[in-house]
């Protein structure tokens, strides 16, 4: 506590900026605790709009800030993969029953406003899933051209989900085509919503490997950060061909903590070299909110990746970058050319603490 004090003493536009997000988030606060509970007291629509506080206070935040036209079909969209997810991580489900429900889901949602009993690994997913109708019967609102979009998304991600059932991740090609399911199609889903709602229309939103890659990105930190809780779970994405040949298990890597920071850089490496192709696509995002929502969480997954880069913690715990740094990224004005400012500062303090020649490369490459 008095470390954060005198952190704080000294930087005080992080913690200006503290006070600043911590007055927006609360309004974004659920209104009671429990989902079961909200779910008796609020219309359909409002059911959603506590749900999505329950079960990502930020991913509200942001989505609120994103032009009304694309707020219901976002929040819609991160509803239904919620719900998705929450069915492919609940391991009490028979393996057999689950694949049914996981390639039923798309269909399921357009045919029926349906709900999932007993479903989840929180209280939190178990109240959404058994309350699930609300979300359907709120996308089935949406119009046709929104609906294609989410509905071709779940599906493909269903697909994805029973393909790495095992969660066998060997090859960085293995690691690329995971994280291209789990997040990479989210990145796809929401540029086909910009462009199906005409406020985006720029072509380069039409690539879906420009999309993707924005994905794989978030992804792919998501997944060196959480090493610790995840190896708990016995359930590492980390790819093998990183590992395998320099300890006999994951679990090892805790204790030959050098070999493990050594495997942490080289897939934090990994990441890095997507973040020119997050630049292209944030280069093509016009509307200033909408960039917003879409630079927010690269410049928190950027900062994440200084953090972790070099960190034997990351080995035993969830490594966060201070509460100070993202309330600057949540509140600060966002352009393109702050955007990459920020990514080569970051760059380059990555680069400052072992002269990795890789890294070097990408800060070139972003400089043309």
């Amino acid at each position: 506590m008095f470390e954060r004090i005198l952190y704080y003493t000294g930087n005080p536009i992080e913690l200006s900026f503290l006070f600043q997000m911590k007055k927006q988030f609360k309004e974004f606060r659920p209104s009671v605790n429990s989902l079961e509970v909200i779910s008796q007291q609020t219309t359909d629509e409002e059911f959603c709009s506590e749900a999505l506080k329950k079960v990502s206070r930020s991913f509200s935040v942001v989505i609120h800030q994103l032009p009304k036209e694309l707020q219901a079909p976002v929040g819609l969209f991160y509803l239904i993969l919620r719900g998705l997810d929450t069915v492919e991580d609940d391991m009490s489900i028979e393996q057999s029953v689950k694949t049914e429900l996981l390639n039923d889901f798309a269909s399921r949602m357009n045919r029926e406003a349906f709900t999932l009993s007993d479903t989840g690994d929180t209280q939190d997913y178990k109240d959404l899933m058994a309350n699930f109708d609300k979300v359907i019967r709120e996308y089935q609102k949406l119009d046709s051209q929104y609906k294609e979009v989410i509905t071709d998304i779940t599906d493909r991600m269903a697909f994805g989900m029973n393909k790495y059932v095992l969660g066998a991740v060997d090859s960085f090609e293995d690691w690329n085509d995971y994280c291209h399911y789990v997040a990479g199609l989210v990145g796809i889903g929401l540029s086909k919503l910009f462009i199906a709602s005409r406020i985006e229309q720029d072509e380069k939103l039409k690539n879906e490997d420009l999309s993707n890659e924005m994905g794989l990105f978030l992804q792919k930190t998501n997944i060196i950060r959480d090493f610790a809780e995840d190896l708990d779970q016995t359930r590492v994405f980390w790819p093998s061909i990183a590992w395998n040949k320099k300890v006999n298990s994951l679990k090892e890597l805790q204790t030959n903590k050098k070999v493990g920071v050594e495997v942490i850089n080289e897939l934090v490496t990994n990441a890095l070299n997507h973040i020119p192709a997050c630049l292209t696509y944030l280069e093509s995002i016009k509307n200033e909110k909408v960039f917003r929502f879409c630079a927010i969480p690269q410049l928190m997954a950027v900062a994440t990746l200084n953090e972790l880069y070099g960190n034997e913690n990351v080995l035993t715990e969830n490594v966060k970058i201070r509460k100070g740094k993202t309330a600057r990224i949540f509140m600060s004005k966002q352009d393109i050319k702050h955007v990459k400012a920020e990514f080569l500062t970051i760059l380059d303090s990555i680069y400052k603490k072992d002269k990795n020649p890789s890294i070097h490369q990408i800060i070139q490459k972003i400089n043309g």
